[in-house]
């Protein structure tokens, strides 16, 4: 499970990928989960994202989407308000994402995962040969939390068989990053924290320029009006990694953020 070997250097040429971005579900929330202290009265949709990323040697997934059932996860969302709900249309689930983008998922060498959630979680089973990248940071926080820390239920985190299918079939293909590490050629990561200990910002050359995906900041209001999400746990955390990301992306993608497809339409960023 503790693989770090490290599989390329910073020194070795990039590739360029294309990035591709699909709705797997999403949910109908406060809007103070996103804007910190403010619009307390209010509600708002928010997407979850899987992540193309392919170049002509490889294919890499960002995030995996809700698990088949994610009645458990319904539950604890109610429990916010009862106005709130999640929603998935019958295309929007993994194995239907998969095969619209033309993916075969025993060819996907790497899935990503930011932050450890259940709607990024869920659907780990589907990739049986790729290396599964993670926060170092947020792999231990998960497993072997200190005392105090803030943290989801570890369902609402990882749902039973995906910790069932990473404590056996894919012990051996965790690749826990450091806080600055190469995941491949011409895709790098950082740590942000923020939302969570496992949040990180992945940066992917492209055509286009360097795009950095990230979930700490949920829409491009936090990150180009300067606003904290709400869940927040570390607002130092949340003002140093949006301050990188404005400095250093050419495009940044909030992983959340509906606005994604109107800017992108068809969800191609690059």
């Amino acid at each position: 499970m503790l693989n770090n070997e490290k599989l390329v250097s910073s020194e070795e040429p990039g590739e360029l990928y294309s990035v591709e971005v699909y709705r797997a579900g999403g949910e109908y929330g406060p809007a103070v989960s996103v804007y910190y202290n403010s619009r307390l009265m209010e509600f708002l949709e928010l997407y979850y994202f899987v992540v193309a990323l392919r170049s002509a040697r490889r294919t890499l997934i960002i995030n995996t989407g809700m698990p088949e059932d994610f009645s458990a996860f319904e539950s604890f969302v109610k429990e916010w308000h009862p106005e709130c709900r999640l929603f998935r249309a019958p295309e929007e689930a993994t194995p239907k994402i998969l095969l619209r983008a033309n993916i075969d998922p025993a060819h996907v060498e790497t899935v990503i995962l930011t932050p450890l959630t259940i709607y990024t979680t869920g659907a780990v089973s589907l990739f049986p040969k790729a290396r599964f990248a993670v926060s170092r940071v947020g792999w231990i926080d998960f497993w072997a939390p200190e005392p105090h820390a803030p943290r989801l239920p570890k369902d609402i985190a990882m749902p039973p068989e995906s910790r069932r299918y990473f404590a056996d079939e894919a012990f051996d293909r965790v690749q826990l990053l450091d806080k600055e590490d190469v995941i491949c050629p011409g895709i790098t990561c950082f740590y942000t924290g923020g939302h969570h200990l496992s949040s990180m910002a992945v940066a992917v050359n492209t055509s286009r320029g360097k795009v950095i995906l990230a979930d700490c900041f949920f829409t491009y209001d936090n990150l180009e009006k300067n606003i904290p999400i709400g869940w927040a746990e570390n607002l130092h955390e949340i003002n140093v990694a949006y301050d990188r990301v404005r400095r250093s992306a050419d495009i940044a993608v909030p992983l959340y953020d509906p606005q994604v497809f109107q800017r992108y339409p068809g969800g191609k960023i690059a």
